[in-house]
C-alpha cells in the first residue's frame, strides 16, 4: 500500500467512525428518565475536579439523592451517576468514568444491587449505562465485562446477546428515524443537578416492609462484586461509604445487604442502613406519603434523606463549604431551580389530588 493509499484509507476511518458517532448521537435513546441527560451534564457541563463525592446505585438512588439540597445546606457537591436497574457488577467501570473528570476521594455506594435477583444481566440494564456513556476504553471494558458476567452467572436467564449492536448502539436503534424529535436533536441536559423529575410528585399509600437484623451469607458471586469495589477504592485512594436507601425489601434480601454492610465494615469502609426502624423514625419517613410506589421514594421522601446524609457527609469528611464560590455557581442555580421546581410541582399535585377527591364525594 502507497503512502498516499495509507491516507486515504486512514481519512475514511475516521470519517466512518464520526459518521457513526453522529448517527449513534441521534439516534440512541437508552432510557425514558433522566439517566441521559444526567449523564450529558457529566461530560458537558460539569467543571473538572469540582465534585466532593459521586453517588452510585440504582433507581432507589437516583430518586433519593438531591444533590441541590446538600449543596444549599452544607455547601457540598455530590453528584448521583445512578442509572436504573444499573448493574452492580459494572460499579468499577463507573467509578473509572468518573476519575476521568473528577478527582473524588469519597464514592457512596448502595448496595441494593447486590441483591442475587438483581444481578441477573439484562440488556436493558446494560445499555441504560453503557449507552448513556461516551466512546471510550472504559465502555467497551464495561460491555465486554457485562457480557462475561452474563456468561457465568444465571446463563440461562440473561438476555444480553447481539455484543456488536452494544459496542455501536446505532446498529439497534436505527429503525428510530420515523419517531425522532427536537430532543434527539438537542439533546436536553439537567439543570439540577440530576434531580429525579418523573414521579417526583406522587404518592402511593403502601405499609412498610418488616425489619429484619439477621445477617445472611453472601455467594461466591456476591462478594466478589463487593470485594473488587472495595480493592478498587484502596488501590485508588477512595474512602467508600456504603448505604441501603429506604425501599421496601424482603427478609432475605435484607439478610444479604446486612452481611454486606458487615464485610465493608470489616475492611475499614463505613455504612449507613436506612432500613432499619430507627433510621426510619430518624428521617421521619412515612411509607403514606414519602414514596412515590411500592420501592421507590418521591421528592418529600428524597429531601428527608438527602438531609440527614449531607449532614452526616458534612460533619465526618472534611470537605470544604465551597458556598460563594464563583467557580460553583451552576450549583447555586441548581438550587434556585429546584426550589421552583419543588414547590410548583408539589401545589399543582396536591390540587389535582383535591380535585379527585372532590369529584368522589
Amino acid at each position: 500500500m502507497t503512502k498516499k493509499q495509507a491516507f486515504r484509507t486512514a481519512v475514511f476511518f475516521v470519517l466512518l467512525v464520526g459518521i457513526l458517532w453522529g448517527l449513534n448521537s441521534l439516534f440512541v435513546h437508552p432510557a425514558a428518565d433522566g439517566t441521559t441527560a444526567r449523564y450529558r451534564a457529566f461530560y458537558k457541563e460539569e467543571k473538572e475536579n469540582t465534585w466532593d463525592a459521586v453517588y452510585i446505585g440504582n433507581s432507589v438512588v437516583e430518586r433519593a439523592w438531591v444533590a441541590p439540597l446538600a449543596w444549599h445546606e452544607h455547601g457540598i457537591a455530590v453528584y448521583s451517576m445512578s442509572t436504573d436497574l444499573q448493574p452492580m457488577n459494572l460499579t468499577v467501570n463507573v467509578l473509572k468514568e468518573v476519575k476521568k473528570k473528577q478527582n473524588v476521594k469519597l464514592a457512596i455506594i448502595d448496595l441494593r444491587g447486590i441483591r442475587e435477583s438483581k444481578l441477573i444481566e439484562r440488556d436493558y440494564k446494560v445499555r441504560r449505562l453503557t449507552d448513556s456513556m461516551q466512546f471510550s476504553e472504559n465502555r467497551f471494558d464495561a460491555i465486554n465485562n457485562a457480557f462475561e458476567f452474563a456468561e457465568n452467572y444465571r446463563k440461562d436467564e440473561t438476555d444480553l446477546d447481539d455484543k456488536i449492536s452494544h459496542y455501536i448502539p446505532f446498529l439497534k436503534y436505527h429503525s428510530r428515524w420515523e419517531e425522532l424529535s427536537e430532543t434527539d436533536f438537542v439533546k436536553p441536559v439537567t439543570k439540577m443537578k440530576g434531580v429525579y423529575e418523573q414521579t417526583a410528585f406522587k404518592i402511593r399509600d403502601k405499609e412498610g416492609p418488616t425489619i429484619t437484623n439477621s445477617i445472611g451469607e453472601l455467594s461466591e458471586t456476591q462478594l466478589k462484586i463487593l470485594t473488587d469495589i472495595m480493592n478498587y477504592a484502596k488501590e485508588n485512594d477512595i474512602q467508600l461509604l456504603f448505604t441501603a436507601v429506604p425501599t421496601r425489601i424482603g427478609s432475605g434480601d435484607q439478610e444479604h445487604i446486612n452481611r454486606a454492610f458487615q464485610i465493608a465494615e470489616e475492611n475499614g469502609f463505613p455504612g449507613i442502613n436506612f432500613n432499619t426502624e430507627e433510621m426510619y423514625r430518624e428521617l421521619g419517613i412515612d411509607f403514606t406519603s414519602d414514596f412515590c410506589d411500592t420501592n421507590h421514594l418521591n421528592s418529600k421522601g428524597a429531601r428527608k434523606l438527602t438531609a440527614y446524609l449531607g449532614k452526616y457527609l458534612a460533619e465526618n469528611y472534611d470537605f470544604k463549604d465551597k458556598r460563594g464560590d464563583e467557580e460553583y455557581k451552576s450549583w447555586d442555580d441548581a438550587w434556585e431551580e429546584y426550589t421552583v421546581f419543588y414547590d410548583e410541582g408539589w401545589k399543582k399535585a396536591d390540587e389535582k389530588r383535591a380535585k379527585k377527591l372532590n369529584k368522589t364525594k
